[in-house]
């Protein structure tokens, strides 16, 4: 599994939604941003918390943070690093710069095959 981005903010439009109702995070007439999610992160073994620590045990309160360079990372709420968004994630750019915030847990995770993370998220 693996980020098909080039890593440069190129990857990452400003480019607003045009439809009739300006909605926020995607012009499918469905506000992306206010919706709840789960996904598997991506690059778990070299974030900073895996490094120190291992993988983090379910229940694992998180936060999604734009850092300047990768898209979107999750942290733990003393600001460890603990994965990435996948790319598909790529609108939470502008849903956090547009003010909004998310919150959750670490749902599942895996140390075999691969350190595995699995995040369930709100909007907060």
């Amino acid at each position: 599994m693996g980020s098909s981005g080039s890593g440069s903010f190129t990857d990452y439009s400003d480019q607003k939604p045009t439809d009739i109702n300006h909605e926020n995070g995607g012009s499918n007439r469905i506000d992306r941003c206010n919706l709840a999610f789960a996904t598997s992160l991506q690059e778990v073994s070299r974030c900073r918390y895996f490094e120190e620590r291992g993988i983090p045990p379910t229940g694992t309160a998180v936060i999604l943070r734009f850092n300047g360079i990768r898209l979107v990372i999750v942290e733990t709420m003393s600001g460890d690093e603990i994965g990435y968004l996948p790319t598909s994630f790529n609108y939470m750019k502008n849903c956090l710069d547009d003010g909004f915030a998310y919150s959750g847990i670490v749902s599942n995770n895996s140390i075999t095959p691969t350190p595995h993370v699995f995040v369930d998220m709100i909007p907060s």
